[in-house]
């Protein structure tokens, strides 16, 4: 099969979105498929088109407003369709399917985003604006139950089907682990959470940064990797509450990031909305037990005494008492069970077969 991916978000660019939507295209390709992605220039260095890693790059460049961006998305490919015969176009996020009118490729909608949850509570005139968009797509997808909870009927089948990861990449490397705990200044004793987020709202990160207040255990440490414009609202905080406690590394690509999973020693998902978490899926691999609100996908990733906790979202205090219950039982044995549930439930490889089962039952 021939499968044109259409995203904004793609490596260099860093997030779930970019990462769901390489490593889909990665596995798909091991499977047999050819794939190409069209998404926009970074910058001026990048080509209009290579192949990168086996997978056709074409990009194209958004002028004026926001308003006409999905407008030029759709005129490229057009002229895209024309010199290229795809079997399948996959859009992921809401911009690319606003003017969208290709009429004769079966189109694929993916529901990433947190962004259709904050217009679906807004309500008005943006649920009109949905239900256009929504009537496009023949197959609807989203990596989340809770992004399948359309409250309007619209035509296109809708699956969920979870984000994933491959769990080798993300296994945990001794020699690494020493080395970075030394350069962070991580004692044997000590405990290292991971949080590898965005310090934007939907994200939560500030309320772990008010949960440091009522944490008990005082062997924790943590690690944050991210930016936003939450950044010195949570840095101000931890400084009052978690003095010399933690680390803020600002943000980083996603190769970068690998190697500080096998430093940690848990991971915290204190998220307000949330798909199948990427970040907490490769916390998994590396055989990380996590802490988690429970909301959306993360209730699918942490089974709550098993492989981690989960809490209540917005709630600093229940998630200070969640992370200290995580740690006063065996974290070992709860990080191998999460690298179990990837292994079983969460493989790239497993996830581009029922995509593609998909692709096939539309055609």
């Amino acid at each position: 099969m021939n499968i044109l991916m259409v995203s904004l978000d793609y490596p260099p660019t860093v997030g779930g979105i970019t990462a769901h939507v390489y490593e889909l295209s990665q596995a798909l390709k091991n499977i047999g498929c050819k794939v190409s992605v069209a998404t926009k220039f970074v910058d001026d260095s990048q080509k209009a088109f290579e192949t990168v890693d086996g997978v056709d790059i074409h990009r194209f460049k958004l002028k004026f407003i926001g308003f006409s961006y999905g407008l030029q998305i759709n005129n490229f490919l057009k002229k895209l369709i024309k010199k290229e015969k795809f079997d399948i176009i996959h859009i992921h996020g809401m911009r690319p399917l606003e003017f969208y009118n290709i009429k004769d490729i079966p189109l694929v909608y993916t529901n990433h985003t947190s962004g259709y949850l904050k217009r679906i509570k807004k309500g008005g005139y943006r649920i009109s604006l949905l239900k256009r968009l929504f009537n496009k797509p023949k197959l609807f997808l989203a990596p989340s139950e809770e992004l399948l909870d359309v409250p309007f009927e619209f035509n296109a089948k809708k699956v969920f089907i979870s984000n994933g990861v491959i769990s080798d990449k993300f296994t945990r490397n001794i020699e690494v682990r020493k080395k970075l705990r030394d350069e962070l200044g991580i004692k044997d004793n000590e405990k290292l959470g991971i949080v590898t987020r965005r310090m934007v709202w939907k994200n939560g990160v500030n309320f772990l940064a008010l949960a440091t207040k009522y944490i008990k255990n005082q062997d924790l440490k943590l690690l944050f990797i991210g930016d936003g414009e939450q950044f010195e609202e949570v840095k101000s905080v931890l400084e009052k509450n978690f003095k010399n406690r933690y680390i803020l590394l600002g943000s980083k690509k996603h190769d970068e990031i690998i190697d500080y999973y096998s430093a940690a020693d848990l991971s915290i998902l204190p998220s307000l909305m949330e798909a199948t978490s990427i970040s907490g899926l490769e916390a998994m691999a590396a055989s990380l037990p996590l802490v988690g609100t429970n909301v959306g996908g993360i209730p699918v990733i942490i089974k709550d005494g098993e492989n981690g906790f989960l809490c209540e979202k917005e709630n600093p205090q229940d998630l200070a008492l969640k992370i200290d219950k995580l740690l006063d039982n065996d974290i070992d044995q709860m990080g191998d069970k999460s690298k179990e549930m990837v292994n079983i439930h969460f493989d790239w490889i497993e996830i581009a077969k029922e995509t593609l089962n998909e692709y096939k039952a539309v055609l």
